[in-house]
């Protein structure tokens, strides 16, 4: 592997371990406010749960060995698309709204996946199967 993409991948990996931490960082701020409910506190604990599951820590291991997967890929994306499930479940706003905000954000997370997968052939990075 060439120093550009051993690079990728540990940049890919920070990115994602940051993004985990700093998500876990404001459910835990979020939790403790004042205002917030049982019902709140229930779906940030749920969110909570997600961030620290085993495919998040799959993805933070196989991305720190330098490896990428298929399944990493889609479990970065099946993340990603819980916590929008999550969020939007809970939001109080018209039926049709919960549905365009989740097909908005569906979209823009299939896009980052093709644009992870365009920039890992371009970088010659071998997708291991497992």
């Amino acid at each position: 592997m060439t120093t550009l993409q051993q690079q990728y991948i540990s940049e890919w990996h920070d990115n994602f371990v940051n993004f985990i931490g700093g998500l876990l960082s404001v459910v835990e701020s979020l939790i403790v406010l004042p205002g917030a409910t049982d019902e709140d506190k229930r779906a940030l604990g749920q969110i909570k749960l997600m961030l620290n599951c085993r495919d998040a820590k799959d993805i933070e291991n196989t991305l720190a060995n330098g490896i990428v997967r298929h399944d990493t890929l889609d479990k970065i994306e099946k993340i990603h698309k819980d916590l929008v499930d999550i969020s939007v479940e809970h939001m109080i706003v018209a039926p049709l709204t919960k549905e365009f905000l989740k097909a908005l954000s569906y979209y823009q997370i299939g896009q980052n996946k093709t644009l992870a997968k365009m920039r890992i052939n371009e970088l010659l990075i071998p997708i291991c199967q497992q």
